[in-house]
């Protein structure tokens, strides 16, 4: 008798256990969808965040320096934006909460990042994040395209005062006009030819490599030394100056000999080519 009430008891124990493991399955059924949409939802809502920091980054470099970063597709943009002494996009790595690769790509107008997500989570994303769109429905592809910023047209024109890291930024592709006005704190002027309507002051010596030519008097208020020879190309007769001529100015006669105005006399050439004019005087 005591065996049998034994064994009805171990028996019901059985029966519970079923029901609760019965009841602990639906539960799981139940509750099992909700969690891997909790999952999801978060693996999407991290996705659009970390694409947004990716084409913010890739759009703050284009405003640095004039290009979209990486080299001509762009295809290495992530380890581009990642490097250097000052990054500009920290904490991304190379693949999205869904293990897909992020993969960039860039024209002269646009930037885009590709990435996979799974289905139904694509439309989520795409919903989420502007400029994307599902490129590829069966593997979930989704691509965001980013263009120029809006404000590079706007000061395409416009001559930076600021070294930018682009060179067109600071290059003139016009003549460019002051009027009237002066360039000062300048170190070094670096050009074709100048012309000049007024004076040149020059405070310290001024090398010419080329020629030299003054059309008009040229005047040194000091000593001027001359490393080679000086040619004399005006000639002159000896004797007193038709017209005059301007005391202690040099010129040479048509052999070649150096002659000197004295008093309105051109002198130092004689009859054998060296020694000076003497006047001749009616007796």
């Amino acid at each position: 008798m005591r065996c049998s009430l034994l064994n009805k008891s171990h028996g019901f124990t059985l029966i519970e256990l079923a029901v609760v493991m019965m009841i602990i399955s639906v539960l799981a059924m139940l509750t099992t969808p909700s969690i891997m949409n909790e999952i999801n939802q978060k693996r999407a809502a991290i996705a659009v965040e970390e694409t947004q920091l990716i084409v913010d980054a890739a759009r703050s470099f284009r405003i640095a320096n004039g290009t979209w970063p990486g080299n001509a597709t762009c295809s290495n943009a992530l380890t581009v934006l990642k490097g250097g002494a000052t990054p500009m996009l920290v904490g991304i790595g190379t693949h999205n909460k869904y293990n897909s690769p992020f993969s960039t790509s860039c024209t002269a107008q646009t930037f885009s990042v590709d990435q996979n997500a799974v289905a139904d989570w694509d439309g989520y994303i795409v919903n989420s994040l502007a400029a994307t769109q599902i490129v590829n429905a069966s593997t979930s592809q989704l691509r965001t395209t980013i263009g120029i910023p809006g404000s590079e047209p706007a000061l395409d024109s416009k001559l930076s005062r600021i070294a930018t890291g682009n060179a067109e930024l600071n290059r003139m592709r016009t003549t460019l006009l002051l009027g009237g006005n002066n360039i000062t704190e300048v170190n070094a002027i670096n050009a074709v030819s100048a012309n000049l309507s007024g004076n040149l002051n020059v405070q310290q010596a001024a090398v010419i490599n080329g020629l030299l030519t003054a059309n008009g008097k040229s005047q040194f208020e000091k000593e001027a030394s001359f490393d080679d020879v000086v040619v004399l190309n005006k000639i002159v007769a000896e004797g007193p100056a038709v017209g005059g001529c301007k005391t202690g100015a040099l010129a040479r006669n048509s052999a070649g000999v150096t002659l000197s105005c004295q008093s309105g006399v051109w002198t130092g050439g004689a009859p054998g080519g060296v020694g000076c004019y003497v006047p001749q005087y009616n007796q």
